[in-house]
């Protein structure tokens, strides 16, 4: 797929190409075809309108030049005031942001009007190469799926699950815009934020009810970076702190005091140099069974990736 740079060129050309041509129509629904559709489908000069619509998007224009071909997705004014649980004006900004950090894709007509209802417009741009397909029907599966995971971040990113890479150096950051967005999503009857001085081993206390309508606490160690198995210091710190999770109570604000059954070490970077192993091997074995390690690996799956 080519840059932003390129696509802006074959932008530029394509309205060219529209005021001379015009546009071409293919007709029929292309999830539903059975014979693949070959490139040759698309006239050059003319703008192919293409079925299409998702969750967002709801029109498609195809332009060829030789062996490229410049997808251009669609989202015009609407009577409705809201995207989802957005405004629309808010979620475009998202999703104008979202763009903007892929290299391969170009927003090239962003209106985000909130009162003319009818003057918002989105138009997002995509170019590749022919090539790289067998038919038509791959492209239009490949970008299809590049638009809606974009959507899928945006939406993330308005609950406040994405990934700054500051995260991994700031250890306060990472827990109130990452972790504590993220818990929130796991839909937690309660979570309370602990981090300071005496938090004995638990940044959080997260609250859940068990299949037999019990309570059940979980613990929650933060920390910013690396956890590497060769920094003695950092593995004895964590399992101190490990230890103080289990072995100290948390005080309610009621006055009840609670032990958390499970504690989950959430890192903003990797388990390097066999760390998990260090730490199994230096606690005893019923929080050895109740220890959970989140790392940017795992936290980094529950975001959308670009396909």
């Amino acid at each position: 797929m080519y840059n932003k740079k390129e696509i802006m060129k074959y932008d530029d050309l394509k309205y060219k190409n529209h005021e001379k041509y015009g546009i071409a129509i293919l007709t029929g629904d292309i999830n539903g075809e059975k014979e693949p559709i070959p490139f040759d489908e698309f006239e050059e000069k003319y703008i192919t309108e293409v079925n299409y619509e998702d969750d967002y998007f709801y029109m498609l224009n195809v332009n060829r030049f030789e062996d490229k071909l410049l997808l251009e997705y669609i989202k015009l004014g609407d009577e409705e005031g809201f995207y989802k649980d957005w405004s629309y004006k808010r979620f475009m900004e998202a999703l104008k942001e979202v763009c903007d950090d892929y290299d391969y894709v170009y927003v090239n007509n962003f209106d985000k009007s909130e009162y003319d209802n009818f003057a918002r417009a989105f138009f997002l741009s995509m170019l590749i190469d022919i090539k790289d397909y067998k038919n038509f029907n791959a492209v239009f599966s490949k970008c299809g799926d590049i638009c809606k995971t974009l959507i899928k971040i945006t939406e993330q990113r308005l609950k406040g699950i994405w990934w700054n890479f500051e995260y991994e150096k700031d250890e306060i950051l990472f827990c109130k815009m990452f972790l504590t967005p993220y818990f929130n999503s796991l839909r937690f009857d309660r979570i309370i934020f602990n981090h300071g001085n005496k938090e004995f081993g638990k940044d959080y206390v997260l609250e859940t009810t068990n299949i037999f309508g019990i309570k059940d606490y979980y613990g929650v160690q933060a920390k910013a970076g690396n956890l590497s198995g060769s920094a003695n210091t950092d593995i004895e710190e964590i399992v101190t702190q490990i230890d103080m999770a289990f072995d100290v109570p948390y005080k309610l604000i009621d006055g009840t005091e609670i032990y958390v059954s499970k504690v989950i070490i959430a890192i903003s970077g990797n388990f390097t140099d066999n760390a998990k192993e260090r730490i199994y091997r230096k606690v005893n074995r019923y929080k050895f069974s109740n220890l959970i390690f989140i790392g940017k690996k795992e936290l980094n799956s529950i975001i959308p990736q670009i396909p």
